[in-house]
């Protein structure tokens, strides 16, 4: 199961499997983004300009820092993510538009030291990216060009990156089992896909209308994932045509058919807020705060 955790006033809470809070770990407002280890012991956090693992006390264990912007260079989040077994720390590095590099770059770093492993370039000149780990040692990337699209990457470490060629999906969700993963499209979030793992071919393509709902006033918005292998979340978001005010359904999707399931019937704070972890169970938050795990 994916390990549980949210940002707080206090930083990063992570929790165990039952919910019950475990620790909190510091992070500066300026942090983009962070992951925790499997054990729960240890996190790695990214800014614009560093890469910092921090211990089981929240102490400093070791730095990375990227060059110096070059003149004029945006300042564009990192993202820093623990591979499956914790070995490794892969970061994507938006060195294009920050005026570091020629391409931006997806790092991987040793979790033990921060020493880099392989600097891998890839072709994009993204504002922010977002990584998936697999079981197998392999990491899935999704890259954001903001108006430009959305590029998904795959590699090994050490290995050339393999690049499926879209800029029009959004990765969503890789299924727990690997034999596939979920995009959104990008642009007009018109229509989901399954996609067979790992080559990307399509297994089955659902449009906003296929779920029941007007496609003049509904979208496939980018969120959900799996809830097991078998088992997708689809959530479809809209807004009311006489106030303007916002609605929005978690769609349930068999992955061997393609058939729609129905709606999850469930509630939530936003369209964002529902969790899937791959086990048959999902996160949500109460109107209060409360993590619940369904």
């Amino acid at each position: 199961m994916r390990v549980i955790s949210r940002r707080t006033d206090a930083g990063i809470q992570v929790f165990d499997e039952s919910l019950e809070p475990l620790r909190v770990f510091p992070l500066p407002e300026f942090a983009g983004s962070w992951s925790i280890s499997s054990g729960r012991d240890s996190l790695v956090y990214a800014t614009c300009d560093e890469v910092v693992r921090l211990g089981p006390d929240g102490g400093e264990q070791w730095r990375f820092e990227f060059d110096p912007p070059g003149p004029g260079g945006e300042t564009n989040m990192s993202d820093a993510t623990f591979s499956a077994d914790d070995s490794l720390v892969w970061v994507y590095a938006p060195s294009l538009l920050s005026g570091r590099a020629e391409t931006d770059e997806w790092i991987v770093l040793d979790a033990a030291t921060g020493e880099p492993r392989s600097r891998l370039p890839i072709a994009t000149a993204g504002q922010g990216g977002q990584q998936f780990p697999l079981g197998d040692g392999r990491m899935m990337l999704d890259v954001g060009e903001g108006q430009d699209g959305s590029r998904i990457f795959l590699a090994s470490p050490g290995d050339n990156v393999h690049d499926y060629g879209w800029d029009d999906r959004v990765l969503i969700d890789v299924a727990p089992g690997r034999r596939q993963f979920m995009t959104v499209d990008h642009q007009g979030q018109e229509d989901m896909i399954l996609h067979a793992f790992p080559g990307g071919e399509t297994l089955f393509r659902l449009a906003v209308a296929d779920f029941g709902e007007d496609p003049e006033i509904g979208v496939v918005e980018w969120t959900g994932g799996y809830l097991d292998d078998e088992t997708a979340v689809v959530v479809v978001y809209g807004e009311e045509e006489d106030t303007g005010g916002p609605w929005w359904r978690h769609y349930r999707v068999d992955t061997r058919s393609g058939k729609v399931l129905g709606d999850l019937g469930i509630v939530t704070i936003d369209e964002t807020d529902l969790e899937p972890l791959g086990d048959r169970t999902y996160l949500i938050t109460d109107t209060d705060g409360t993590l619940r795990r369904m």
